[in-house]
């Protein structure tokens, strides 16, 4: 264990998943003074994790959670629900399915930063860190309502950025391409380990990054900026 978090309380949401129990894991071996979960991270056991429940999708039952950390001075809030439905635009039951993948990776971030806004900003040097995806930029008809509720997220996270810019809160969106996990199942290619992409976002959130794109993303934004047309004709595959 190292201390680059010693005196950081951080609130971990979405620490379920490959990405965010692997997130969980790295801000406790570097240090974190108090780490609070929602939900619960597998096999994670440690004297400075606490577990709450939040459901994201109800902005009622994050605004309670935001009540119950009252008294915590949280140095950062980290997002890394999601959900992907990895279906085509109009595959099956698709309105249910939009509506969802919106509510939890769109509006479940907005109702983050609306509860725990003021608590950051309350504190010099709050961050809000927010997992999104290479495909916020470009979207792969493969998951077409996924890339389309991430595009949103970005798009709002700038706003954040707008918003809470002269309180000195640091909004830093990730952008990994494929991470090796149950999301990812379908995709083939390279594809980050959640522990490697871990570690990055642990540095970036210490450094005050406002953008990461880790690993094999690096290169595929400079490929996009490059010329967004191509890598979207690319994405049709």
């Amino acid at each position: 264990m190292t201390d680059m978090l010693r005196g950081w309380r951080i609130l971990l949401v979405g620490g379920s998943g490959g990405i965010g129990a692997a997130v969980a894991q790295a801000l406790l071996a570097e240090g974190v003074d108090e780490l609070i979960t929602a939900p619960s991270v597998p096999q994670a056991r440690a004297d400075r994790l606490r577990t709450e429940h939040v459901d994201l999708s109800n902005l009622a039952s994050v605004e309670a959670l935001a009540q119950r950390l009252a008294d915590v001075p949280l140095n950062a809030v980290i997002n890394c629900a999601g959900v992907n439905g990895n279906r085509r635009l109009f595959e099956g039951d698709w309105v249910a399915r939009v509506r969802r993948e919106m509510e939890v990776n769109y509006f479940g971030m907005l109702n983050l930063a609306a509860a725990f806004g003021p608590a950051l900003a309350a504190r010099p040097g709050g961050r809000f860190m927010t997992l999104l995806s290479f495909l916020s930029h470009v979207n792969l008809p493969a998951m077409a309502s996924y890339c389309a509720s991430k595009a949103a997220a970005h798009s709002v996270l700038q706003a954040l950025r707008a918003e809470w810019a002269a309180a000195g809160v640091t909004v830093c969106g990730v952008y990994p391409t494929a991470v090796d996990t149950s999301m990812s199942k379908g995709l083939t290619g390279a594809k980050q380990s959640p522990q490697e992409l871990a570690r990055e976002m642990v540095q970036a959130l210490v450094d005050g990054k406002e953008t990461l794109y880790p690993g094999e993303a690096a290169g595929a934004i400079r490929g996009y900026l490059a010329d967004p047309l191509h890598m979207q004709l690319r994405m049709l595959g």
